[in-house]
């Protein structure tokens, strides 16, 4: 406000100032009357200028020094304000200086703390992995342990000597189950079906396939129930009687059953291809044509051939031809089939006394059924 104030004032002097000089150059022409009044006019603007001029002069003093206060006010208020800064910078700075090094002080202790607690758990860890390492030794010997005395236990069950004769006995039911089906079944089921069902020479060519499937399968089989049939005995083995004769009749079983499928099997086989091959040369290849009347139409095979007595229209020297042939092979066909023929009984002969000897077995292990019970 005071500088707001003294601004004013010097604003008015230095426009009286200008206007002043101005007013005294000026030249009016009047008459006497108003000369006097104009000279006491210009007496009283001499003296109103002269007081504006001592009241600009001390106005002007006034204001320097009231300027000159001012500017040293501020001059020390900013000296003041200067010392003071310094006075808080200082202050600052001995308070970051001491705040660091206090951060110094901690971070060193937390370091040692760290350092003793890093070596202190380094320490609990290895004690706790050693008796982790300690105990897990010692479970790993109980569980050894244990397993040991399970599979010593299991292996004086299994092979005590009531429980091997237990076992074998089973072994014992298995093959027999399996030789008595398979006889059975072939004998009086699948061969009666097939010789139904299929031409003669398709039969035979099926039955060439099943036996040699059927007598291997029988031998293990028997093989299988004998074996377990022997070493179910109690010692001294086959001290009884009955199971001797027991013993016996598995013998001739798998005797019968290998020559069956090694000599009268492969005998039969190959006696069978070489009737098909003279019949399908003599013009027989899936009936057995006797000749016939002149009548009969001829029979084609599934080679396109001509098979059987052909019709009128044929040339009678063809004819004839075909009768000669028939008759220089006739021959050789029938021993073929006479001795097919026997080799097929003597392995069915062979067959029905396997399963009549399994058929005893069953008998006997009926009756030892019904005595235990």
């Amino acid at each position: 406000m005071n500088i707001f104030a003294i601004f004013l004032v010097l604003t008015t002097l230095i426009t009286a100032g200008i206007v002043s000089p101005n007013e005294r150059n000026i030249k009016i022409s009047i008459s006497p009357q108003e000369t006097e009044q104009n000279a006491k006019t210009e007496y009283v603007s001499d003296r109103i200028a002269s007081a504006l001029e001592g009241t600009k002069h001390s106005v002007s003093e006034k204001i320097e020094e009231d300027v000159k206060g001012i500017f040293d006010k501020v001059a020390g208020k900013s000296h003041e304000a200067s010392e003071k800064v310094k006075k808080c910078v200082g202050i600052i700075v001995d308070k970051v200086n001491g705040k660091a090094k206090n951060v110094s002080d901690t971070a060193d202790t937390l370091k040692g703390d760290v350092e003793g607690n890093a070596t202190e758990d380094v320490d609990l860890i290895e004690n706790a992995v050693i008796e982790d390492a300690h105990r897990l030794k010692v479970e790993g010997k109980r569980s050894y342990q244990k397993i040991r005395r399970f599979f010593s236990h299991m292996s004086a069950y299994i092979f005590s000597s009531n429980t091997f004769r237990s076992f074998m006995g089973m072994i014992h039911l298995l093959g027999f189950a399996l030789s008595y089906g398979v006889c059975f079944w072939v004998t009086f089921i699948s061969s009666k079906v097939l010789a139904k069902a299929l031409p003669k020479q398709q039969f035979s060519v099926v039955q060439s396939k099943i036996y040699p499937v059927y007598f291997k399968t029988l031998s293990y089989g028997v093989a299988t129930a004998f074996l377990g049939h022997y070493l179910s005995q109690s010692c001294p083995y086959y001290a009884s009687r009955g199971e001797t004769i027991q013993g016996l009749i598995f013998l001739a079983i798998f005797s019968m059953t290998m020559f069956n499928s090694f000599y009268l099997e492969p005998q039969a086989s190959k006696l069978m291809r070489e009737r098909m091959k003279l019949e399908k040369e003599e013009g027989k290849d899936e009936f057995d044509i006797e000749p016939s009347t002149r009548n009969v139409d001829a029979v084609r095979n599934q080679t396109g051939t001509k098979t059987g007595k052909t019709t009128s229209d044929e040339p009678l020297e063809t004819q004839q031809e075909l009768s000669e042939g028939a008759k220089r092979e006739r021959p050789q066909v029938k021993i073929l089939s006479q001795m097919l023929k026997k080799l097929n009984l003597m392995s069915s002969f062979l067959n029905v006394l396997t399963l009549i000897g399994l058929t005893s077995h069953l008998l006997h292990r009926c009756q030892l059924v019904h005595s235990s019970g």
